[in-house]
Parts: C-alpha cells; structure tokens; sequence
C-alpha cells in the first residue's frame, strides 16, 4: 500500500517540473523531425562535366544510374569553363578519353577533381563514379564475370530515415528513464523535503521501488507519445507489439534506476536534464543509433556488448521490422533490468544509513 502512494505522490509531482517532463518528449521528437527532414528521400549528389552529358556516352548511361528508391546517384551540369573548379562548385569528372568495353578489357581516362574538404563527401564521390563505371560497363558486356546474389534480411528494403525514426524511440526511452529517474530525489532537494524523507518509517526498498516505479509510469506515456508519432510519420504495421512494449519497459527499469541513483548526488533539475540528455545521447550512438556497430570496429563493439541501447535497438527494430527470431535482446534487458533496480534498492539504503548517522 505504501508503495502505491510512494508512486501517486511521483505522479502528481509532474506539475512541479512541467517543462522538464515536456522534454522527455519534445526533445527526441525534435531529434527524429530534424533527421526525418534531412533524410526522408534519397540524396542527388551535383557534379559538373566535361564534356557535356549529351556529348559523352558514358555520362549519358550515368544519369540512368539510380538508387533502388529511383534517386539518382549524380545530377550532371555542364562545367562553365574548363581546368578545375572555381571553388565554391561541386566536383568535376572530365571524361579524357570515352570509356572503351569489349570482351578483352575496358579502357578509358576519366579524371576526378575533387572540389571538397570534407572526406566523406569525397568519398560518395568517388564511390558514385565508380558505382556509374561498373554500370556502364555491365551494360555494354555481352557476359559478366560477376554475379550477385542477394539474401536479404527482411521481406523489403527499409528506408533509412524509417528505421532511423524507430531507433529514436530507444534514446527517447533512455532520456525519459534518466530524467524522471533523477527528478524524483531532485525534486526532494529543490522542495526541502530530502530531511523528511531521510527520515521516513517506510523501508528503504519500498521508497526506492515506488519512486523507480513511478518514474516508468511516467517514461511510459512519454514513449507512448512517439510511438504515436512514428505511427503517424510512417504506415508501417508492427510485428509484434508486445516486443516493443516489453523492450521499452525494460528499458525505463534500468534507466529509471540509474536515473533514481544519479538523484541522489545531483540537486538541481537542470544538471538532472542536462545530465540525462548527454548520457543518453552517448549511450544511444555507441549502441548503434545511426547504423549497426559492425560499421564501426572492434572497439565499437566491445563498447556495445555491454551497452543496454545495443540490446534495446536489436529488439525495437524486430518489433517494427521482423527478420529471425532471437530473445537473446529482450533476456539481456530482463536481467540487466533486475540487476540495476536491486542495486539501486543497496545504494539507497547504504545512503540513508550514512545520512541518519549524520543527523
């Protein structure tokens, strides 16, 4: 019984910090409209030409180069003048001498001039032009040498921009969990309450356990908002809702409880936000919020191996998007879940006992 009032005074503190619970909201949905915004369709990359397309074959089969979405890879302009970019224009392909394909070879001379500092960019440079070589030259072979097979993973391709959306609902679990988590000792400090609860008759578990549980009621109907708004973002039916329900519940036990044992160290509700955003945002990058770790290194995955997010991610993505079944997810967020709130109980109660002491 106490514990239900520990978590109806947790939900009725929301008034207290109106703003604060707004960001648990806000802030991912701005994460996911800004990128949602930036990659929502394919990307043109501009280059200019020497000649001009219509005077060169092989530029003429470039701009029938298109991603599986229909994009094209490369919008050809004609360079104003010839030798290299003015510098402020996009980069240059000079065709020096017309790609030549028969079955004993291909020759050719195609110069790049590179027009950027930017190394990744120079690289979807290249990578374009090399991707329009290969086409022009499987087009004009009578036979191939290579022949690739695809398997793929799910049913049909997922757009970035979608599976980008559905991964932000793990950083919005993630920073919900944190804040609510540290807004419930927070708010002790700020009210001048911390004595009264220092010195409470209820057992130390029973706080703990209540002002966790009524961090999570609360992350609960801030992630319910998103995935409303994912809903509503894109028409895509869910594999399993219980998956996803499951995940993200997980995910507001662990984080609620380390937000609840940050709280207790950190008084004031801005640190608490400021804290929250920057733990999350980190964790939710080195689980593999923009792409599978597997892009990134050995480091990278030894980081994830023991980052929640990873497990979080794997387990959204299955929800939203099928492919093979695999608990391993949703058992690692089960223990780690059991683990911080049973921790969490420890410190608290190792605190109390310091701060009676001191009284």
């Amino acid at each position: 019984m106490r514990i239900i009032r520990i978590i109806g005074k947790e939900l009725v503190s929301v008034k207290e910090n109106i703003p604060f619970n707004l960001a648990t909201i806000i802030s991912p949905l701005l994460f996911l409209l800004a990128f949602v915004v930036m990659v929502s369709g394919g990307i043109t990359i501009p280059v200019e030409t020497q000649p001009a397309s219509s005077e060169s074959a092989f530029l003429q089969t470039t701009t029938n180069c298109v991603a599986p979405d229909g994009t094209p890879y490369l919008k050809l302009e004609e360079a104003s003048a010839e030798g290299a970019p003015d510098g402020r224009s996009a980069d240059r392909f000079i065709v020096e001498e017309e790609p030549s394909i028969s079955e004993n070879g291909a020759t050719g001379t195609i110069t790049h001039l590179v027009n950027d500092v930017n190394s990744n960019m120079t690289k979807n440079y290249a990578n374009r032009l090399t991707g329009a070589l290969v086409n022009y030259i499987n087009e004009n072979r009578e036979a191939n040498t290579v022949e690739v097979i695809e398997e793929t993973r799910y049913e049909s391709d997922i757009p970035w921009d979608e599976s980008f959306a559905v991964s932000t609902l793990v950083f919005g679990a993630m920073l919900a969990g944190l804040l609510f988590g540290q807004l419930s000792m927070t708010s002790e400090w700020e009210n001048a309450t911390i004595k009264l609860l220092i010195l409470s008759p209820c057992s130390a578990a029973k706080t703990a356990t209540g002002k966790v549980a009524g961090a999570c009621i609360k992350a609960f109907v801030a992630g319910a908002v998103l995935v409303g708004v994912v809903a509503l973002l894109y028409d895509r039916t869910l594999i399993s809702g219980l998956w996803l329900v499951v995940a993200l519940c997980l995910m507001y036990v662990i984080f609620a409880s380390l937000g609840f044992a940050l709280g207790i160290a950190v008084r004031s509700t801005m640190t608490a936000f400021l804290v929250s955003l920057v733990i999350s945002l980190c964790l939710w990058v080195a689980g593999g919020g923009f792409g599978d770790l597997s892009y990134f290194g050995n480091a990278a995955q030894m980081v994830g191996s023991v980052n929640p997010a990873t497990y979080a991610l794997d387990a959204v993505r299955y929800a939203y998007f099928g492919g093979v079944v695999n608990f391993t997810p949703l058992i690692v967020l089960a223990v780690g879940a059991a683990v911080t709130i049973t921790l969490v109980c420890m410190l608290y109660i190792c605190w109390l006992k310091s701060e009676r002491a001191i009284s």
